[in-house]
């Protein structure tokens, strides 16, 4: 074997490109001349290789990478926590190359795709720091800084990187549409504020900015303020915005429990983080922080600890410009398309939209015969100052509304809503931020007609005499034509008249406004009023059939207050312009002679009474026992019912007579209130004697018996017995139960403070219950049943309590039911008893299926 030698020289060479190659992937220092390939898999670490400053791979072929710096020790796929403002994946033969000159710059083949413009800088190192910043220093000496990453953020903000008020934060654009979301800070008129924009794709860049973007969600607003603006992250997760040179210069919009330091201290960071944190604009809109956690379940990974929207449908241009649907758990969202377009790609974004399209004529005359309108129900839509072509107070109707846009050729949509129940119509130029449910609003988009008569041309016109020759004919060939199908006309009127009309019934039906129907129709629809469904305050409902078979509710109103046909239809009307999902739908009515009334939608599972207090047969108790969840979905649903007619309708609606009786299930146990707005109709002399003879009065508030005003507390207070009963599946005085436990207010306020709540729930559950909800729904209980008007809350306060998006408070024992306890339940039961023999000739018997009201002899008073 022959033998080698290598000169000290030879020697000292390949010290000094190892000792390079070393200082490449461990040291955090870089010297001018080191480069990386994107293919090699090669990187500039910090010094405890807490960050790596290189190129991550976008696919498993290991050919598309991105430039950029990533959490080092994580394992799993690289997440960039800083990259360039590239819009194309980098090939693998992509160099970065930190030049003799200074300047870092990354290119392709001859061809530059970044630089950071540091040639004539000085820079004589590098520094890859260990809390996350990529530094360029223009002397080793007094650390003098030419350039870092911290000063061009892309998507992700580390602690104690600042974001001043001249940067943002930029997702990535979405893969559908090319919009893309920023975060920054916004000037107001007197103050600062940081917010989040949703920002339309680059082809808009020929418009105005305040036509492509929109701004959804803002931090608290600053004023008077004096120095640097800074938005920054600290190492205790706190997320906020420091100005000044003061420590008290400070603004929280997240503050983490465990920050003892304060926001201050984080703009001069420098050291490697002791808890790994990244706060990250996501492609969804949404800013989100994150926390690294090692023993998750026995697993490491990636823990949010906080978001700036709790709501998807809450972001602009979730849907593209269509509109982002919530599930039941308000946290999943899906969308819709608007009329005029369609779902783009594989992913559930809306695309094609019409908003860039003209609608007015050569000379901006108005189209109106090529257009109509198309009516999106509950629906609102984010747009921008810019987009608004008028603002109308005064629309009497929601169709005007509508009306309103077709009048106008620059119109594409108008949004018709109320406003502290005021009604407004704004009138838009533009739909390109995306649309949401909202129960009390009404979008109307302009769509191309489908009509021919409305796809008129601009062509030469004739001259008079070549009109009149070419009229004639057509003329005496339409009068003949019209003759003969006159008689053919007259023939099929008569045949086809029933099934025209059935035809127009059901139509209308589907539109969803309130159809007459004729006494004798409703006689035959129902088989002369032979199945009775039950008996609820206002009349007996019975069970009919449209002739197509869907099934209905006719209820026929035993009083009514001597109105006029014309008031009692008005009164319909605004029944039957009340849509919600937790309404019963009013189809029709009847008003001949002395004869009213009215047709609802059938529900399929009755009422709610008859699913939540138990039966004498035990097969059908056992068959009919609703659980937890659909019980607390049934409390929630009927209190959002509640809170549409009370808060969102233009002409507020109270109940007065909210019991499970009224609370209808169809088949999927959606809750359903009945029987709102006809207190009105009835009359309130009428609706409190109906009340008591019903046997209703343990569902009364306090005012009723004192004779104080009406108000909507009332029916909250109402729902809050409502909801007691649901809670533990029985009457809340019932006297089949012995003196200790006939009162189950009192009983379930007990125990539901002694912290043992589980103990009041239906016993038939067997304690598969949901001990938070279970708590959370005594206490909006209590809460509504307080005497004094002005502790109750609001049904829109109920629903967000119910959902858990406000805390609760342990509420008072309520006065009334203080003064049982304290006269002594005994005493109460044994006078209950003498009063249940004197009025058991007109009342219900609690322990007997029924579907009326059980006795409750009095309004919760023993007096």
């Amino acid at each position: 074997m022959a033998d080698f030698y290598f000169s000290p020289a030879f020697w000292a060479l390949f010290f000094w490109v190892l000792a390079g190659i070393l200082i490449s992937n461990v040291t955090g220092r870089v010297e001018p001349g080191s480069r990386l390939v994107a293919g090699e898999d090669r990187a500039w670490f910090s010094d405890n290789g807490t960050f790596a400053f290189g190129f991550a791979s976008l696919n498993s072929r290991n050919d598309q990478f991105r430039l950029g710096i990533w959490f080092a020790q994580i394992p799993g796929d690289r997440i960039l926590v800083w990259s360039p403002d590239i819009n194309s994946p980098i090939p693998k033969d992509a160099v970065l190359d930190f030049q003799s000159n200074g300047n870092l710059v990354l290119t392709n083949q001859e061809t530059t795709l970044w630089s950071s413009n540091t040639s004539n800088s000085g820079v004589e190192t590098a520094i890859m720091s260990e809390n996350g910043n990529f530094i360029l220093y223009n002397s080793s000496t007094n650390q003098s800084i030419a350039w870092q990453s911290f000063d061009y953020p892309s998507d992700t903000l580390l602690p104690g990187q600042p974001l001043t008020g001249s940067r943002e934060l930029k997702s990535s654009k979405s893969p559908s549409h090319g919009g893309y979301y920023t975060l920054k800070m916004l000037q107001q008129p007197t103050s600062l504020s940081l917010g989040l924009t949703y920002n339309l794709p680059e082809t808009y860049d020929s418009l105005p900015e305040s036509y492509t973007n929109f701004s959804y969600w803002s931090g608290p607003d600053i004023s008077n303020v004096t120095g640097d603006v800074v938005a920054v992250l600290d190492e205790a997760g706190s997320f906020g915005i420091v100005y000044g040179s003061s420590s008290d210069g400070a603004v929280y919009v997240y503050k983490n429990d465990n920050d003892n330091v304060g926001l201050y201290s984080a703009r001069n960071q420098t050291n490697s983080p002791s808890v790994l944190r990244r706060l990250i604009l996501e492609t969804n809109g949404n800013l989100r922080l994150y926390r690294w956690d090692n023993d998750v379940n026995g697993s490491r990974q990636w823990v949010a600890e906080w978001a700036a929207v709790s709501k998807p449908c809450d972001i602009a241009g979730t849907c593209g410009n269509g509109v982002c649907n919530l599930d039941r758990s308000k946290t999943n969202a899906s969308c819709t398309c608007l009329p005029g377009t369609s779902k783009s790609g594989n992913n559930d974004q809306c695309s094609g939209n019409s908003s860039l399209t003209g609608k007015c004529g050569p000379h901006h005359e108005n189209l109106t015969s090529q257009f109509k309108i198309s009516m999106v129900q509950q629906t609102n839509y984010y747009f921008s100052d810019s987009s608004v072509i008028a603002n109308y107070s005064d629309i009497e109707t929601v169709s005007k509304c509508g009306d309103a846009c077709l009048s106008d050729c620059d119109c594409v949509a108008s949004v018709y809503g109320l406003n502290e129940e005021k009604a407004y119509c704004w009138v838009l130029r533009s739909l390109d931020f995306g649309g949401y449910e909202d129960t009390g609003s009404t979008l109307f988009v302009k769509v191309e007609s489908t009509e021919e008569g409305g796809k008129k041309g601009t062509g030469d016109s004739l001259d008079g005499s070549t009109k009149a020759k070419v009229l004639v004919l057509p003329i005496l060939l339409s009068m003949t034509v019209l003759i003969s199908l006159l008689c053919c006309l007259l023939y099929v009127y008569v045949h086809r008249k029933r099934k025209l009309k059935e035809a127009l019934v059901n139509s209308l039906i589907v539109s969803g406004a309130p159809v007459k129907f004729s006494f004798r129709d409703l006689q035959n629809r129902t088989s002369n009023f032979s199945e009775l469904l039950g008996t609820g305050g206002f009349g007996r409902v019975y069970k009919g059939n449209l002739s197509d078979g869907t099934l209905i509710a006719v209820k026929k109103l035993d009083r009514i207050l001597p109105h006029g046909e014309k008031e009692f239809i008005t009164e319909v009307n605004t029944i039957g312009s009340m849509h919600h999902m937790n309404l019963v739908k009013l189809c029709g009515y009847c008003s001949e002679g002395s004869q009213r009334l009215l047709v609802y939608e059938f529900m399929k599972n009755g009422s709610l009474d008859k699913w939540i207090f138990p039966s004498y047969n035990t097969r059908e108790t056992k068959d009919m026992l609703l659980d937890w969840t659909t019980r607390f979905d049934v409390a929630v649903g009927t209190a959002q019912g509640i809170a549409y007619f009370h808060e969102q309708c233009r002409n507020r609606i109270i109940h007065c007579d909210i019991k499970p009786e009224n609370i209808l299930l169809d088949e999927n146990f959606c809750p359903k209130v009945s029987d709102f707005g006809l207190a009105k109709m009835m009359g309130r002399e009428v609706s409190r004697v109906v009340t008591m003879v019903r046997g209703t009065r343990g569902y009364l508030a306090p005012e009723w018996i004192s004779n104080r005003p009406i108000t909507v507390k009332a029916d909250v207070y109402s729902y809050g017995m409502l909801l007691l009963e649901i809670i533990g599946g029985r009457r809340n005085l019932d006297m089949s139960y012995d003196a200790e436990d006939f009162f189950y207010p009192g009983w379930a306020f007990k125990e539901m403070t002694s912290g043992t709540p589980t103990k009041v729930a239906d016993r038939r559950l067997e304690g598969a219950v949901e001990e938070e909800e279970l708590m959370r729904a005594l206490q909006v209980a209590f809460w509504c049943i307080q005497d004094e008007i002005g502790m109750r809350p609001t049904m829109g306060d109920v629903v967000r309590m119910l959902e858990g998006s406000i805390d609760i408070n342990m509420p008072p024992m309520p006065q009334t039911v203080l003064e049982i306890i304290e006269e002594g339940l005994d005493h109460v039961y044994k006078a209950m008893k003498r009063e249940f023999k004197q009025y058991s000739s007109f009342t219900t018997i609690t322990t007997h299926p029924s579907s009326r009201a059980t006795c409750s002899y009095s309004s919760m008073s023993p007096r």
